[in-house]
């Protein structure tokens, strides 16, 4: 069974209980590779050991729920017709941090072949960002190469970004935090699990052949591990997505000719990590023949080629009658092809080189397998609450034309527009979403009059001031999005950014995350179906190591089930009338206009009622549904002014609205409280929606009407929408120092 242990157990991050369980579980001696593979697939990238006994609280089941979260390596609901979405956010962090450009492109990488490996045709890709403070070059350099990294993948493999957040903070100094979302369509029946089973049942790789690509960084950025001694990936084979083009193609053959019974992407855990996985779902046991896989060097040694993290690859597991038709598919898709291993009925994972068994493992005892070792941390939680914005402490702004022009120098309060510019106009051309903006993306779905609204949400203000109900509003403003679009929210799945575990207080911010997202996405009927946990997000900040702002960030998926009731948020003809549906509110309370006007960099999390925001949900789909508005958008970041200044914009109409008296102007201006829509109606449907809003019982007042093009507020001028569209545009392209 090998020689003795010889590896330093602090090296590979196990714990003195760790080993001895290990010893337990095995009623013996681990050896050298044995140890190795139990610290690879204990780390909390493998197993979330120290966050799964939350993750389970989350709600994961539902009546169109195909494939809950933890079972596969996306989830899938059921969105009729006989059709599924697959969908998965990861995140790439910390090698974004270090080599931007590559780690983007990378991380787009990884969660597109998590969609990939299920079946599903990936459809539609999203991004949600975090940089530091603006006024740092690095911070500059670091969002330049991420979005050249984003657009590289986008570029090369096809598949549009459609849409995503970002946001600047000095929370998020030296450490961004990029987040992928990935989301795939397919027939429901033909949904592939990353299961082993069967006895006698063959195990081959697919892909690229596998190198000395290592395992380590991403080790490192999961679990804080020291670093071991493999090499690191290429530059030229992590920025050549060819083979998963290749792949993809071989998948999508595999799925339709029902060749496999089970695929499995291989990622930061190996080959090995990948096939106890595939052998703990299908309770089975895998005979891996180590020397049988096709490799790229000469002279690699075992844990080499088990612990490798060669991109382009994946498992798959099928029956021996098939091994010819497959070997076809793989070569007419120019893709590598090796069986493997074989399934047994052991529930063993064993690693065979030549005549000798190297490792032996209980498949259920590493990574997801269930019976992984899973801690609470010691948590924290502040009792003490941000304060309020105290208004009878702020004067109001004597000219509020200034306010908006000294906002607008925020990169938070800018509009987007240059990312669009930034990613490929070839596939973007004809998408509806670049044409015709709203508040979640929107994906038409081939053949189908049925569409796909998809949106990115969590702002860090409100985290910092609350991550319970900053996490709660993430969720709402999530599905608040999709319905203006015209859409049902139906699932979520998640990427929780935090600091150190070990640390109580970010354990406790952690945990009061995830039951914010677990109270609300009960409460909006969203089940949770995939999603990710970034540990360790830290920053230097004076010569301290500091955790940076949490970061649950929220991806949702609706369903839109006829494309021609997709709502945009531009106004559409002068002459229409403005409504805000919902209630003003004296509250400023963590809005960028306390932060970057008022100078309160803290304060309470802004006003929200979950039983207000979902009578807005519901009559705004009603509005939809009924005809009677002709452009939605959402009240968030920046407030009203901006949300009515981004629906001018597109067509380059104007607005002439009245402020609320019995609301501090600068409140009902730039206040950020939740559970506010704003909509546009044509004059002639002016009173059918009067009546409408009367039956619903719903808070709402007309603001004014769209004009050719002046900005007016209290019949003040603010100026012409060209001009505040220039300004408003060309912030983060003066920010970077391009040419106006």
């Amino acid at each position: 069974m090998g020689s003795p242990i010889q590896t330093e157990i602090s090296r590979l991050n196990l714990s003195s209980d760790e080993l001895d369980l290990i010893k337990e579980i095995l009623q013996r001696e681990p050896n050298e590779l044995e140890l190795e593979i139990f610290s690879l697939m204990w780390s909390e990238h493998a197993c979330y050991k120290n966050s799964l006994k939350w993750l389970k609280t989350l709600p994961r089941t539902g009546d169109n729920v195909l494939v809950q979260a933890g079972k596969e390596s996306a989830g899938a609901i059921d969105i009729g017709d006989g059709l599924a979405c697959v969908v998965k956010i990861e995140s790439h962090n910390h090698p974004c941090a270090i080599q931007p450009r590559l780690g983007a492109s990378t991380g787009m990488r990884v969660v597109t072949r998590d969609v990939m490996a299920m079946g599903a045709k990936p459809v539609a890709l999203l991004d949600s960002l975090r940089f530091g403070d603006g006024e740092r070059d690095t911070a500059r350099w670091l969002f330049q190469e991420v979005i050249k990294g984003v657009s590289e993948f986008e570029k090369n493999f096809g598949t549009p970004v459609i849409g995503g957040e970002v946001y600047f903070d000095k929370g998020y100094n030296s450490n961004p935090i990029v987040n992928n979302m990935a989301v795939g369509v397919i027939n429901k029946d033909e949904l592939v699990s990353g299961v082993a089973a069967g006895e006698g049942n063959k195990i081959a790789v697919l892909g690229a052949s596998t190198g000395r690509d290592g395992i380590d960084e991403d080790t490192f950025s999961a679990d804080m591990v020291t670093k071991m001694e493999t090499k690191k990936i290429s530059i030229d084979q992590m920025m050549d997505v060819s083979v998963e083009n290749n792949l993809l193609k071989a998948i999508r053959q595999l799925v339709e000719q029902q060749n496999v019974i089970g695929i499995h992407t291989i990622g930061a855990q190996g080959i090995v990590g990948a096939a106890a996985e595939m052998a703990s779902r299908g309770e089975s046991g895998i005979r891996l023949m180590v020397e049988d896989v096709p490799l790229r060097e000469d002279n690699m040694n075992l844990r080499e080629i088990l612990f490798a993290e060669t991109w382009g690859r994946i498992l798959v597991c099928f029956s021996p009658d098939q091994e010819a038709a497959i070997r076809q598919i793989a070569k007419v898709s120019k893709v590598g092809f090796g069986v493997i291993g074989t399934v047994t009925n052991s529930g063993m994972l064993t690693c065979i080189n030549g005549k000798d068994v190297i490792a032996e493992i209980p498949a259920s005892y590493v990574g997801l397998g269930g019976n992984a070792p899973v801690y609470e941390r010691e948590m924290a939680v502040s009792e003490q609450k941000c304060p309020p914005v105290n208004f009878n402490e702020e004067s109001e702004p004597d000219h509020y034309p200034d306010v908006v022009k000294t906002m607008m120098n925020s990169l938070n309060v800018s509009s987007k527009e240059w990312l669009s510019k930034a990613f490929n106009r070839s596939i973007h051309t004809e998408s509806v979403s670049h044409k015709f903006p709203s508040d979640a993306a929107f994906v038409e779905i081939e053949g189908n009059k049925k569409a796909l609204a998809i949106t990115m949400d969590c702002n860090p203000n409100y985290m910092k001031a609350d991550p319970n109900m900053g996490a709660q509003i993430a969720v709402a403003e999530a599905a608040r999005n999709i319905v203006c679009a015209g859409g049902k929210p139906v699932c979520v799945s998640d990427c929780l950014n935090f600091g150190n575990p070990y640390e109580p207080k970010v354990y406790g911010q952690f945990v009061m995350a995830v039951k914010g997202i677990d109270e609300a996405c009960r409460f909006y009927g969203t089940p949770v179906l995939s999603g990710n946990v970034s540990f360790y997000n830290q920053r230097s900040e004076e010569g301290r190591v500091k955790s940076v702002v949490p970061a649950p960030v929220i991806g949702m998926v609706g369903v839109v089930d006829d494309k021609k009731t997709h709502t945009t948020l531009s106004f559409r003809r002068k002459g229409d009338m403005i409504f805000l549906v919902g209630k003003s509110v004296n509250d400023v309370n963590s809005s960028e206009y306390a932060i970057n006007y008022l100078g309160i960099e803290k304060s309470a999390v802004p006003y929200y009622n979950a039983e207000e925001e979902k009578e807005i949900h519901e009559t705004v789909t009603g509005l939809i549904k009924a005809g009677l508005v002709r452009s939605v958008h959402d009240v968030s970041n920046g407030g009203l002014f901006f949300n009515l200044l981004e629906s001018a914009i597109p067509l380059e109409f104007g607005f002439d609205i009245t402020s609320d008296a019995e609301i501090r102007k600068d409140a009902f201006l730039f206040g950020e409280s939740q559970g506010r829509v704003v909509v546009s109606v044509a004059p002639e449907k002016q009173d059918d929606f009067v009546d409408f809003m009367i039956d619903c019982e719903v808070p709402f007042s007309i603001l004014g009407h769209v004009t050719k093009g002046e900005i007016r507020v209290d019949d003040e001028s603010y100026g012409f929408v060209g001009d505040l569209k220039k300004k408003f545009e060309s912030r983060i392209k003066k920010w970077l120092g391009e040419k106006l």
